[in-house]
């Protein structure tokens, strides 16, 4: 580190400054070269954060649009909102994602196996079939706006000669146990697959009818589904809003065996689109209905 100056024999000394000088230089390039590959790796990370596969917290990120039956919901991000708008919401933006919690009033509630109704849940808009001229075996009562249009359907089936009668339409939690506990007393364990348990029946939510006829014995049983009134049924039910609930050939899905006379109201839209599906009812029910919460 000490340099007592230049002398004669200073060769050596002038070979040794050049020596130091180039070391210099390495170190510098090194650092440089340094720099260069730390900047590459920023800006790789930066890449990745733009084309989403890092974003960083709060980061906004495309919306998804997510459709099915006559709902359509918006996942992710809102549209940002004109400023003339003052805030003020779309009816896109308005609308519930499916899983939320929501009134079982909704004609497109899930109820099945793992959705149920409380026990004291009971439609306020409940109205006698008779009103509507629906034949039906009993004192049958059903929610309005379904009443109504099975009044449209059944003068529909009667136009052309045939004729349907309600067996059950709506049915308490209290009917629903008896009913069950029937079954059960006879099937045992079986009668699950026949019955829903108090809670998760259909029936509860007023929009659900059993159908029978004349030519079925006015029982409520496969053989219905031997009847041109039922062939009727298949062909124009959704016309009406009406959807056959537990088909065929999707009773894994269902949780329960197929019964070609139970049918169930959820909106003249939502059955059009759901007849053009090649889903059950609650495959639909599973993308685009509400949670039962009431």
């Amino acid at each position: 580190m000490f340099d007592s100056g230049p002398s004669k024999n200073s060769r050596p000394a002038r070979r040794f400054r050049p020596a130091r000088k180039h070391r210099r230089r390495g170190g510098r390039l090194v650092v440089i070269l340094a720099l260069v590959f730390m900047f590459g790796v920023g800006y790789s990370l930066l890449g990745l954060v733009q084309e989403g596969i890092a974003a960083p917290m709060g980061a906004s990120t495309p919306a998804a649009e997510w459709s099915g039956f006559s709902h359509s919901y918006t996942i992710g991000s809102p549209a940002k909102e004109d400023e003339a708008s003052t805030g003020q919401k779309t009816k896109e933006q308005t609308r519930k994602p499916p899983g939320a919690a929501t009134t079982c009033d909704d004609v497109n509630v899930l109820v099945d196996r793992s959705h149920s109704l409380p026990s004291d849940y009971v439609p306020t808009d409940l109205v006698s079939l008779q009103d509507y001229r629906v034949p039906t075996l009993g004192s049958e009562v059903l929610r309005r706006e379904a009443a109504e249009h099975l009044g449209r359907l059944v003068e529909g089936v009667t136009k052309v000669g045939e004729e349907l009668v309600v067996a059950s339409a709506y049915r308490s939690y209290e009917e629903q146990q008896l009913s069950h506990d029937r079954l059960m007393s006879v099937f045992g364990v079986g009668a699950d697959s026949m019955s829903a348990t108090p809670g998760h029946s259909q029936h509860q939510l007023g929009t659900a009818v059993d159908f029978t006829n004349g030519a079925a014995g006015y029982q409520v049983w496969a053989p219905f589904a031997q009847t041109s009134a039922y062939w009727w049924l298949e062909h124009h039910a959704w016309e009406y809003g009406f959807v056959l609930a537990y088909p065929r050939g999707k009773e894994e899905q269902t949780g329960y065996q197929w019964e070609p006379w139970h049918y169930r109201y959820v909106g003249v839209e939502d059955a059009k689109r759901l007849e053009k599906s090649n889903l059950s009812l609650q495959g639909f029910l599973e993308r685009a209905g509400t949670m039962p919460h009431c």
